[in-house]
């Protein structure tokens, strides 16, 4: 009897020892999936693919440490509060203690030092202004508007009357005072580089390299015939694009002619931008609509895959907006008056605090981490995936004017408008 106790008490304590030795580890199951689908510097979005979990109470763990808790469905996960340039990892279990686990790095911050290089030209003969702009390259950026100098209005010395101009290119030297088409009018008001053989104006003129192309087949106007101000593009190639502008207007292009889409709005549409959806793999385009500095209402638009277009959800928006930009699936802004964020375009908007006392005329990214928008007075404004630079009276000065566009490529900013009568060019450089 002695022995056999000695026997079932050096059982037990193997017993126990074993179960402590344990790895801590979860067990993996199948059924139950993470995938990291966007990251930045502070947040992460993660897909969860519960199949058969479903009535399961699932718990999310980021270094071990307990984030959140919900009963398992197919949903997105979002996180924010992280550090930049950091690995974590991150487990999901059921209530059995059953589940999965994957590693992640956030994005680093990008720099807020850039040199500035700024440029003022034209008013001479009337004022001036660039409206866009957009950056191929360091040596091949383009910007469109009107642009008066002191032989605009009058004749030349073969008698053609000289217009003003309504483009300038940099060629990594100088800029190039254009007269799109030869005549110089009208004067535009967007410009879409896909390359350097292929770059829009106002959507319907097409600069190929050697020479200009209008493409106006079958290009949509008002209902009395009409043509009506375009104010953004966006497209994934030149077979297919859009425009949108004043009176809600929106047309495709498919590489040979033009279609309308109905906005469902008579409001000018200001911007449009396109991303790719790292879940679904498909674009997705909103528009804004607003008239400016009025209080005739808001919209905002997304434009589906048959030419069709939806309203979305304007809760928390000020009554003039101007602008957007986002990762698709992950963060948006809308810019106007002031900046607002969203994560969730079923939720009301945010506003992002911080931000200069004016209004917001353009915002575009590069990614997550680098983002600008800049706007009246001088405004130009740098997000590094932390935190907000702004330079305006800082290493930019305060101008009686504004800044319509703005541009960013790699290491490269570009701030296009007036300054009093001028036209006014800033180029940021890191």
């Amino acid at each position: 009897m002695k022995i056999s106790s000695i026997l079932a008490i050096l059982i037990s304590t193997l017993f126990i020892t074993s179960c402590k030795e344990e790895p801590t580890k979860p067990s993996t199951e199948t059924n139950l999936t993470l995938e990291v689908l966007d990251k930045s510097c502070t947040e992460v979005w993660i897909d969860v693919k519960a199949n058969d979990q479903a009535n399961k109470l699932g718990s999310v763990y980021l270094n071990d440490e307990f984030r959140t808790q919900f009963y398992l469905k197919d949903t997105l996960v979002y996180l924010d509060e992280l550090l930049p340039n950091k690995t974590y990892s991150i487990k999901l279990t059921n209530q059995d203690g059953i589940g999965t686990q994957t590693e992640f790095t956030t994005m680093d911050t990008t720099s807020h030092n850039f040199t500035w290089e700024t440029f003022e030209f034209g008013g001479e003969g009337g004022s001036s202004y660039l409206r866009d702009v957009a950056i191929i390259n360091e040596n091949d950026i383009w910007a469109v508007g009107e642009i008066f100098t002191a032989d605009t209005y009058t004749y030349d010395s073969s008698g053609v009357f000289q217009h003003p101009y309504n483009a300038v290119h940099w060629d990594g030297n100088e800029w190039e005072l254009i007269r799109i088409g030869g005549y110089g009018y009208p004067g535009y008001h967007t410009v879409y580089a896909f390359n350097e053989n292929d770059v829009w104006f106002d959507g319907k003129i097409k600069w190929d390299g050697n020479s200009y192309t209008a493409h106006t087949n079958n290009f949509p106007l008002y209902p009395n015939g009409d043509a009506w101000t375009v104010n953004g593009m966006w497209g994934e190639s030149s077979s297919d694009f859009y425009v949108v502008g004043n009176g809600g207007n929106i047309a495709h292009f498919n590489g040979s002619s033009w279609s309308k889409i109905e906005s469902g709005t008579d409001l000018d549409i200001q911007d449009i931008y396109g991303s790719k959806n790292k879940g679904s793999n498909k674009y997705e385009i909103l528009v804004v609509a607003s008239v400016r500095f009025q209080n005739n209402g808001i919209s905002f638009i997304k434009i589906n895959e048959n030419d069709t277009s939806s309203r979305m959800l304007t809760d928390g928006l000020p009554w003039s907006i101007s602008c957007l930009w986002f990762r698709s699936g992950a963060k948006y802004f809308i810019g106007g008056s002031g900046l607002y964020q969203n994560i969730d375009l079923k939720k009301s908007w945010e506003i992002v605090g911080g931000q200069p006392s004016y209004f917001i005329n353009k915002i575009r990214g590069v990614e997550l981490n680098d983002i600008v928008f800049c706007g009246s007075n001088g405004v130009l404004s740098h997000y590094n995936g932390k935190s907000w630079k702004h330079y305006m009276s800082n290493e930019l000065p305060y101008i009686n004017g504004r800044y319509y566009s703005v541009a960013t490529e790699g290491n490269l900013m570009v701030a296009v408008g007036y300054k009093q009568r001028s036209v006014t060019i800033v180029i940021g450089r890191r």
